[in-house]
């Protein structure tokens, strides 16, 4: 028995002696690789996911700026459509036109009546080629309601920038032409020439931003620089010319420099039209930073009709009115863009002497509607000495302004804007404070 136990343990230590110690570890390196391709293969199955799930929104963010530009391209106001006439030659005969309706209402109204009151513009216009470089452009509008602006207290700004025209009648607005000059080639041409009935703000402190007030914000001190005493008539309207040279070439891809000056009437109505011209100079600097696109404006101008002096009570013919400004829009993302405007003015005839508007516009990629917008704005005016000396219920130093508008399109021709609009010192006087509501409805076609 012993013997077995002894020849047992013998053979057991024989085959431990032969046996490869480097195995068992051969087994657990074996054992360790293949979790290590297991937990690899896992890593590239969620990152091709990831990866799959970034591209897939993408592509569905590219989509809806393609959707957002074409609509763009495909729309055409009034104003979109002077600014194509005015850029380069058109190939075609184009018309068109758009209908505005405005619905605006007022609570706790400083002046003592609320309530709602509605008004609308209809634009029809042709463009069409005419010579070998030149466009010819035509507008007619025709318009009815004061809106309500007659139930509130005197602003500086007003609260619906569309009441143009209050008879429902007809009216030529606008007829002008323009053309280029093959200076210094006939390819990069820099020299332009405008000429005919025209309105300044189509040319002069324009912006990306906030410029139509049937497409944008709606409130006057967010779609002109009210520190500008425009010339022509009560809409700018008048006889005027207007030339303008780019600076740099079109071969400069990455930097446009123009220069403008424009002498329009001063009061529109096409008598003695040089005697006190409305006269403006702007330069135009457009710019963009990483694939985002900047415009930068800067103007001085002069009103050489004659002027009230506000403390002396009494109107001088040589008595002008004089300014400087900016406008400025610039994009922050591929949806968002913001917009600067400041004014100033001469205090002695103007009842505010400095104005500044800023905002910003966000289009609708975020949450799947990438044609519509939020646009939000802030503005403020400050009260002239003068003008408070001259007005015993002037007390405030600043007009302040807010709105807030949002723009929905219910199809590919009709958008609708609800819009709210805040007052505080309207017209200089503390606590004439206002709430404005209202919608807009733009067909365009």
């Amino acid at each position: 028995m012993k013997m077995r136990i002894i020849s047992v343990v013998v053979v057991a230590v024989f085959l431990v002696l032969l046996s490869d110690p480097r195995a068992g570890a051969q087994d657990e390196q074996e054992e360790a690789l293949e979790r290590r391709v297991e937990e690899l293969e896992e890593r590239t199955r969620r990152l091709e996911k990831d990866v799959l799930k970034e591209h897939t929104r993408m592509l569905e963010n590219m989509k809806l700026h393609l959707e957002t530009l074409e609509r763009n391209l495909a729309m055409v106001d009034y104003r979109t459509g002077r600014l194509r006439a005015m850029e380069e030659r058109l190939d075609a005969f184009t018309i068109g036109g758009d209908l505005t309706m405005n619905l605006q209402g007022v609570v706790d109204n400083p002046a003592g009546r609320d309530g709602a009151e509605g008004s609308y513009s209809a634009d029809l216009f042709l463009m069409a080629p005419a010579g070998l470089y030149g466009n010819v452009y035509f507008r007619g509008n025709i318009g009815e309601g004061d809106g309500v602006a007659a139930l509130l207290p005197d602003a500086f700004s007003g609260p619906n920038a569309d009441l143009e025209l209050n008879e429902p009648r007809f009216n030529l607005v606008e007829a002008w032409y323009w053309t280029e000059f093959p200076i210094p080639s006939t390819r990069d041409k820099r020299l332009e020439l405008s000429i005919g009935k025209m309105d300044p703000t189509a040319m002069f402190d324009t912006n990306m931003v906030a410029n139509s007030e049937t497409d944008q914000f709606t409130a006057d001190i967010f779609v002109n620089n009210i520190a500008i005493e425009f010339g022509g008539d009560d809409n700018y309207y008048g006889a005027g010319v207007s030339v303008a040279y780019r600076f740099t070439s079109i071969y400069n891809k990455g930097l446009r420099v123009k220069g403008r000056v424009g002498l329009f009437e001063g009061d529109g109505d096409f008598r003695n039209i040089l005697d006190r011209p409305f006269v403006i100079a702007e330069l135009d600097i457009w710019r963009p930073y990483y694939g985002l696109n900047g415009n930068y404006r800067f103007y001085l101008w002069t009103n050489r009709e004659a002027h009230r002096d506000l403390r002396a009570g009494s109107t001088d013919k040589d008595l002008a009115n004089t300014g400087i400004g900016m406008s400025i829009d610039q994009e922050l993302s591929t949806d968002v863009a913001m917009f600067l405007r400041y004014g100033l003015q001469r205090e002695r005839v103007s009842p505010f002497n400095m104005s500044l508007s800023l905002g910003v516009q966000i289009l609708g990629n975020g949450w799947k509607r990438g044609n519509d917008r939020v646009g939000l704005a802030y503005g403020i005016t400050r009260v002239s000495s003068h003008y408070r000396d001259s007005q015993k219920d002037v007390n405030a130093d600043y007009e302040h302004y807010m709105e807030l508008y949002y723009k929905w399109w219910a199809n590919n021709n009709l958008s609708v804007s609800p819009d709210i609009q805040y007052v505080m010192n309207a017209g200089g006087v503390s606590d004439n404070d206002m709430l404005i509501y209202g919608v807009r409805m733009q067909l365009a076609f």
